[in-house]
């Protein structure tokens, strides 16, 4: 049975104050606290004890913190680690974390900061990973590295089988981010032509001048620089599948001369008079509108006509809500081995808030910011503060999800946890949770007065006070215990 640390703490450091101070704060607040002066005593302690934090020091005689650290990480990989030190530089706050610390205060530092940081490992300690195999779920609701179980997506999954088997042409749809590029490489592993050439361009990546050659290749001397004969993409893309990424970028020149080969499946290189004929599977994709487009004669429409014989329309991650923590789990698990120090799953509150978030960069957005929360977060449960400010007030600020929604979590949670003691009481008991809640917020942001707060409630001020009275409500108010140093205080 693993051994309970929730209340257990180790503090390394060659100053008896500190070690003093740290051991009569958190000792009055129910914790056991053991200290050391120096890495070797500390090392020895972990031999004969776990604990929920270690405190340690980064300068001392003999083995220096970091060096401390990187010895508990090589021996226990999921220890949380805090580095102190009074000489805060930047090369030691990097190399710390980098090292993997869970994290780096400097010295004067105020307890509050302490207790606080102390909540927040055992919070990580805590909380529990998801019981759902995530790879298992993926896999269920995949095709190939594409994923989602919402219903819009699962129709893509229908047409793309479909679509594979034919090679009619495809024209794919959808924002930036939202995985174009990973349907037309779904499309060409489920055809008949999978072990064929995968041809990948991107329009819009290459200049005008260049594009009709880097397609249909030219002859030697065609043009200034042109020292030798070169295939083009459909050439090399002969019997096998050739994508062409925003497409709505490309010149009407241009335009017509793919039109020519997805008629004739012919082509003529640049400055060449052979016929060279292929046999391609021709996939387009594109961000923009291709309808606007032609209204403004700035994409052909017979062009749009043979390109969208078949067309995947892929939504926004912002429609499709089921499958943003399906997409964050694979991606967690597709990086944790890389970015953190061990397994890491989203905790109930950031499920919610990237829900909530609008997601304008779309799948690649998420997948940048698992990679970012990551690296923060190291391990274990992924909570708001591990997520950028500005993503969590727009999330906040959403105006397609109300407050309410928020509320799912909470309520299920009082659920799970009540639902057997409750005896038949659930309403009573939530309805009296939110009450109490409700009514300790208006006092405490109308400064306790009842009159006030009784009118902002729109209740009698007598109803009020039974309340207060009935589930003893009083003002919170923030408590601090002093502590008497030694003789020889160090300045916290």
């Amino acid at each position: 049975m693993k051994p309970d640390i929730s209340n257990k703490i180790l503090v390394v450091d060659d100053e008896e104050n500190i070690r003093w101070l740290f051991s009569k704060a958190l000792e009055k607040t129910g914790y056991t606290v053991h200290t050391v002066a120096n890495a070797e005593a500390a090392l020895e302690k972990l031999q004969h004890h776990d604990y929920l934090l270690i405190f340690t020091d980064i300068f001392m005689e003999g083995m220096s913190g970091l060096d401390l650290l990187q010895k508990i990480k090589e021996q226990r990989r999921d220890s949380y680690v805090v580095i102190m030190t009074a000489q805060d530089t930047m090369n030691n706050t990097i190399e710390a974390m980098r090292q993997g610390a869970y994290d780096y205060i400097s010295k004067p530092f105020d307890l509050d900061d302490i207790f606080q940081l102390i909540e927040r490992v055992k919070k990580s300690a805590e909380a529990l990973p998801p019981v759902v195999d995530t790879a298992s779920v993926a896999e269920d609701f995949s095709v190939g590295a594409i994923i989602g179980k919402s219903k819009k997506m699962q129709d893509i999954f229908k047409t793309i089988g479909k679509a594979a088997r034919t090679p009619l042409p495809v024209l794919i749809t959808g924002e930036s981010g939202t995985g174009k590029e990973m349907v037309a490489r779904a499309l060409h592993f489920y055809s008949n032509r999978a072990n064929e050439p995968f041809i990948f361009i991107n329009c819009a990546a290459i200049s005008r001048d260049l594009l009709e050659s880097e397609l249909f290749g030219h002859e030697k001397g065609a043009f200034t620089g042109a020292v030798e004969t070169k295939s083009g993409k459909f050439e090399l893309a002969h019997r096998g599948t050739l994508v062409l990424d925003e497409i709505g970028d490309m010149e009407l020149a241009l335009q017509a001369k793919i039109l020519r080969v997805l008629q004739n499946k012919e082509f003529y290189r640049v400055g060449g008079k052979a016929v060279i004929q292929v046999d391609v599977r021709v996939v387009a994709a594109t961000n923009q509108n291709l309808q606007d487009l032609m209204t403004h004669n700035r994409f052909r429409q017979d062009l749009y006509h043979r390109l969208n014989v078949i067309h995947i329309h892929l939504p926004p991650l912002r429609e499709r809500v089921d499958d943003i923590a399906l997409l964050a789990d694979f991606f967690l698990k597709k990086f944790s081995g890389d970015l953190a120090q061990g397994p890491a799953h989203l905790s109930p509150e950031v499920q919610q808030i990237l829900k909530n978030y609008s997601w304008p960069g779309n799948i690649r957005e998420l997948e940048n910011l698992i990679k970012r929360t990551l690296v923060l977060a190291g391990r274990g449960p992924i909570f708001p503060e591990h997520l950028p400010p500005e993503l969590i007030q727009t999330a906040g600020s959403n105006p397609a999800v109300s407050w309410e929604h928020n509320l799912d979590p909470l309520v299920s949670d009082f659920l799970n946890k009540n639902r057997e003691q409750a005896d038949g009481n659930l309403y009573d008991l939530l309805i009296e949770a939110v009450e109490k809640n409700l009514f300790e917020q208006m006092l405490a942001q109308l400064k306790g007065n009842q009159v006030a707060t009784a009118k902002a409630l729109g209740i009698n001020r007598n109803t009020l006070k039974r309340k207060i009275d009935a589930m003893d409500i009083e003002p919170k108010k923030k408590k601090m215990d002093v502590l008497k140093p030694p003789s020889r205080p160090h300045p916290l």
